[in-house]
């Protein structure tokens, strides 16, 4: 999966955006991140509300970086699904 394609899918299944920010799909406020570093590797972050990053993982191909953070990101928010708007955080 490319990252034009991560997006079509994230959208697809209602993954609200303020969840993930990847290239091209800037929210500020996002809680996971996907980028390429100036190496051109790829890092998958958690970004707290202070703007404190937790590197998750890192990538040596767009799509191994792109089919983890999906698959990441989705199980997530499935798991934290019944808890949003209810006070708990991630």
């Amino acid at each position: 999966m490319n990252l034009k394609e991560l997006k079509e899918r994230l959208i697809r299944e209602n993954i609200p955006q303020i969840w993930w920010g990847i290239p091209g799909q800037f929210d500020p406020f996002a809680n996971f991140w996907l980028k390429q570093n100036e190496e051109g590797t790829w890092i998958m972050y958690y970004q707290d509300e202070r703007g404190n990053k937790d590197t998750i993982k890192t990538f040596a191909s767009e799509e191994d970086a792109c089919d983890f953070f999906y698959k990441y990101v989705t199980e997530v928010y499935e798991k934290e699904k019944p808890y949003i708007g209810k006070g708990k955080d991630l």
